[in-house]
């Protein structure tokens, strides 16, 4: 599919042809971001997610159970999230092929850019909580873990304008052979809108709409990697 989308954009010639292939490289950085994040994230414990009802030793404890099993997936996964910006160069390369998109290109690539970042952060911070978990008081790392958790889950809002982006440029092209197909600016904004309930597990500890629950993280989590 990469190599009948991603056409030449607006070089000629032999950069062109160079221009494709960069940007074919480019795209299958976010199926190997994907497949490295799902699988370290998993590996340091952390899918299915900590229990935000857990006790600060019950936290402590899974922390100080595999410390260095942690720190290295962890180091894997924030490796991984960085390859989230090539992925949306290459998207916004396609997206300024489309008449009257240019903005929108570059809206998508700047709001990836922040998720990558957005991804970064939480990770930092429980690297933080594993590299002295044992050398602290049980609440501080649940404190630590908390903000992780919070910050993660809580990123929808970047990735959430990158998909209407995404979307309404998709939508506004016209051309009898468009760049995208148009089930992709259907599928950007179907995402949009189910991924929403992750951004409220700010006012939930339990049940469905926390941030271990099916409404607050894994139907959202979901609808993410089809996307």
């Amino acid at each position: 599919m990469a190599s009948d989308v991603l056409a030449p954009a607006t070089a000629t010639g032999a950069g062109a042809v160079l221009e494709a292939k960069v940007q074919r490289v480019l795209i299958w950085m976010g199926p190997l971001m994907l497949l490295l994040w799902l699988v370290s994230f998993t590996l340091a414990g952390f899918l299915p997610p900590h229990r935000p009802s857990a006790t600060s030793d019950q936290i402590a404890a899974l922390y100080n159970a595999h410390p260095v099993m942690i720190r290295v997936n962890l180091v894997v996964t924030m490796a991984a999230s960085a390859l989230l910006v090539p992925w949306c160069v290459a998207i916004a390369g396609q997206i300024r092929r489309i008449p009257g998109a240019k903005a929108l290109a570059t809206t998508q690539m700047i709001s990836c850019s922040l998720l990558s970042l957005e991804f970064i952060y939480p990770v930092g911070i429980w690297m933080a909580d594993a590299f002295r978990s044992d050398d602290r008081p049980a609440d501080l790392t649940r404190a630590l873990n908390d903000v992780g958790w919070i910050l993660f889950v809580l990123v929808i809002w970047s990735v959430w304008v990158q998909m209407l982006a995404i979307g309404a440029a998709v939508l506004l092209d016209t051309n009898r052979e468009p760049v995208l197909p148009r089930w992709i600016g259907y599928l950007n904004l179907w995402v949009a809108l189910v991924i929403i309930p992750a951004g409220l597990v700010l006012f939930f500890k339990t049940g469905p709409w926390a941030w271990n629950g099916l409404i607050g993280f894994w139907i959202p989590l979901t609808a993410l990697v089809t996307w």
